[in-house]
């Protein structure tokens, strides 16, 4: 049997949480918590398996919560949380699984198989060496944020972002350029592995060396032969290539029929 506890300061997601365990045989609920200050007592007291613990709280967020318990008397962890900025993080505590609120039930027992063969198998939970990270962040996180998150290593660490937060990607010899709204980060990444990231939430390569964001494209002007300059929301202009018409063609036939 599976000791169980879940901290959420939202009762209805408590509630959910408590009905999807109640409906797994083998899990046993041993508690239930609205704040960090009450995890760290009852974790202590109930020694749970497995703890759902949401992330922003009352009192302690989670993760003061879990330095107050020390890392040696530490459950098992599966971070439930409304925001995905927090995965890098939690990546750091060894949590076994990351789910992004709302989710459903499927995902719910993704995340519990995970937890019952580290369980079973008495697995260690030291965390992947530095040079596998982004694979292990990105199994770890909800396959909805594939639409509107990109995970892109930055240095040593992993940073989840809002694919509409950025404004342009642009190639500057074996980096890449992101720029968003309030700072610009390089990254060492192929620029058609993120374009294929990105197709589907708004971004057209209008260029060999950039992929703009359709949403932060201010106006387009014709040029010669076929080609249009686009200003970006930030004042930036860039010129589309020859080997990119096809693709400006595409995006202003469909404004066309839009209009």
């Amino acid at each position: 049997m599976i000791r169980v506890m879940v901290v959420d300061d939202e009762p209805y997601a408590r509630l959910k949480l408590v009905k999807l365990i109640e409906a797994v045989p083998d899990l046993k609920l041993v508690g239930t918590c609205q704040n960090g200050r009450e995890a760290v007592d009852a974790m202590r007291h109930e020694r749970p398996d497995l703890v759902f613990l949401d992330i922003q709280m009352p009192e302690l967020d989670a993760f003061e919560a879990l330095e107050r318990i020390g890392h040696g008397q530490l459950p098992y962890i599966i971070f439930t949380t409304a925001y995905s900025e927090y995965a890098a993080k939690a990546f750091e505590v060894e949590a076994v699984d990351y789910l992004l609120k709302p989710f459903d039930a499927t995902r719910f027992e993704r995340a519990l198989a995970r937890a019952r063969r580290l369980l079973v198998e008495g697995a260690s939970r030291k965390v992947p060496a530095a040079d596998g990270m982004a694979e292990q962040f990105a199994a770890l996180l909800d396959r909805r944020l594939g639409k509107s998150r990109l995970m892109v290593k930055v240095g040593s660490g992993v940073r989840p972002l809002e694919t509409a937060a950025i404004l342009y990607v642009q190639s500057e010899g074996d980096y890449l350029r992101l720029k968003l709204a309030n700072e610009e980060l390089r990254i060492r990444e192929r620029m058609k592995d993120i374009e294929q990231q990105v197709a589907e939430a708004g971004f057209v390569r209008i260029h060999r060396s950039v992929l703009v964001n359709l949403d932060h494209v201010r106006e387009m002007k014709p040029k010669k032969h076929g080609d249009y300059e686009f200003q970006m929301s930030d004042g930036v202009r860039f010129v589309s290539g020859s080997t990119y018409r096809g693709n400006v063609k595409r995006l202003l036939d469909q404004r066309t029929r839009r209009e």
